[in-house]
């Protein structure tokens, strides 16, 4: 049924559940999953010439990338199917949706944060932008 599946992880305890999910459903149709970090590095909202912002450490998103995705295949040690690690600079959700098409996933899985509507309506959510724009399956874990 799912011969690849797309799985979004941002490192947080929240997509630590969907781990589970991938693993029973790719497990059952032997699919190949395709573990998938997005690194936004929008600019902070502050001053142009903010002195505090020119003091903050310069942080390295494929680095973050990386270590976030070598976390995740851990979890992946022990299974009788391909698990490959992917990840993206940008908007995660058009990164993600990018990369289900990019790879040809029939599926993803992802979690979700659960926010308040009123957060949601002010930030906006991946996942529901996820779950509106996608061309294929997606199952949510919460």
């Amino acid at each position: 049924m799912f011969t690849k599946i797309l799985v979004p992880i941002d490192g947080t305890i929240t997509c630590q559940k969907s781990i589970d999910y991938v693993k029973n459903i790719a497990s059952k149709f032997q699919s190949e999953v395709i573990l998938f970090n997005a690194q936004d590095i929008a600019p902070s909202i502050a001053w142009v010439n903010d002195p505090v912002a020119y003091n903050q450490p310069q942080i390295d998103p494929e680095k973050i990338a990386q270590e976030i995705l070598a976390h995740a295949s851990n979890y992946f040690t022990d299974v009788p199917f391909k698990v490959t690690t992917e990840f993206s600079i940008g908007d995660p959700a058009h990164a993600i949706l990018e990369a289900a098409d990019e790879y040809e996933c029939d599926a993803i899985i992802m979690c979700t944060h659960g926010m308040k509507a009123f957060k949601r309506f002010l930030l906006g959510s991946v996942t529901n932008k996820v779950v509106h724009h996608a061309k294929v399956t997606v199952l949510i874990v919460r």
